[in-house]
């Protein structure tokens, strides 16, 4: 029963860091840090579940590095597939932001093709000029930025989030069945 509950509650905070990381900004950007520790954590438990083994934490925390990796894309993704519609959107307004490698990070204003503003700040690398088409997707709850629709169209971090839950799972049960077989047999009672 433990081993489905760890597996259970790995899968939540990965929704919860990944949903608080969809949404952005500071303040949600803060709340995904807790979900993101207990991520870190789900594998520390498989040691007293293997009857002392390390091997099962060693090889789970390379499934959870993964699965960090996929938390702030897939659940944005997942939702704006199915709740966002495709639009071909004109480029506004342009913002530099420089990184810490003396990059720009662009912050566009996008308008529909009749000319309405789009909820949210689509970001990206790539400089576009005034007046280029883009297709996005738009959240129409204005949740969510927008986001490339080819971006969209690839399925590499669904791929990598149902192979990571399936090593995970899979490290979790065979620790589960190493530590059973580490338990010394039950004494009859008399």
């Amino acid at each position: 029963m433990r081993s489905v509950l760890l597996v259970v509650a790995t899968a939540l905070v990965w929704l919860v860091a990944g949903i608080a990381g969809a949404l952005g900004g500071w303040m949600w950007w803060a709340v995904a840090a807790l979900p993101t520790a207990a991520l870190l954590a789900a594998p520390i438990p498989l040691f007293k579940l293997s009857g002392g083994r390390t091997w099962p934490t060693w090889v789970a925390y390379g499934f959870v590095f993964v699965l960090l990796l996929t938390a702030y894309a897939a659940p944005g993704d997942w939702y704006m597939r199915a709740a966002g519609s495709r639009v071909t959107a004109t480029v506004r307004a342009a913002a530099c932001m420089e990184t810490s490698q003396d990059r720009c990070l662009y912050h566009y204003t996008l308008h529909d093709p009749a000319g309405a503003p789009l909820p949210g700040v689509f970001r990206d690398t790539v400089e576009y000029e005034y007046g280029a088409p883009i297709d996005v997707v738009v959240d129409p709850r204005g949740l969510l930025a927008p986001r490339l629709a080819a971006d969209l169209d690839s399925r590499v971090f669904d791929v990598l989030t149902l192979v990571a839950f399936a090593g995970f799972a899979a490290t979790v049960a065979a620790a589960h069945l190493v530590g059973r077989r580490a338990l010394p047999p039950a004494r009859a009672h008399r």
